[in-house]
């Protein structure tokens, strides 16, 4: 698998609280082609709206794996504070051109169910040695 590094993600995967927000870039997985290579791809889509059976918009996250993967996704703030791991577990490969069903959502709470305070956070994906990142504003 490739490993690609995008600007942004901490040298030690997600666990470093070096300058978070680089030169104020923000990073987005708004956009499928954004993290593909040719050949063995991981894909990250995200977008922010209501899922079937939710009664709140969430940030909802699908993402394509070529190959099985432990992933885990966690949302830390601005200072670089974990504030929840959403998704930590072993996936299988996701079918050529498919997306792993359903979504995996960030309801906008923290580790203790709160909601978030409005502000900038940033979701980390990472799967094996693969790590992108998502910045997202919660009004």
């Amino acid at each position: 698998m490739a490993v690609i590094a995008l600007v942004g993600c901490s040298a030690d995967g997600i666990h470093s609280p070096q300058k978070f927000f680089p030169s104020g870039t923000l990073t987005s997985w708004n956009s499928c082609e954004k993290n593909t290579q040719a050949g063995n791809a991981i894909m990250l889509c995200a977008s922010t709206g209501l899922i079937a059976g939710a009664s709140a918009p969430s940030y909802n996250i699908e993402f394509a794996l070529p190959s099985p993967s432990h992933v885990r996704i966690a949302v830390f703030d601005e200072r670089a504070a974990l504030v929840k791991v959403i998704f930590d577990q072993d996936e299988p490969a996701t079918l050529q051109g498919s997306f792993r069903l359903p979504p995996i959502s960030w309801d906008f709470t923290d580790a203790a169910g709160h909601r978030v305070p409005a502000g900038n956070y940033r979701l980390y994906f990472q799967a094996e040695q693969f790590i992108s990142t998502s910045d997202v504003v919660v009004d």
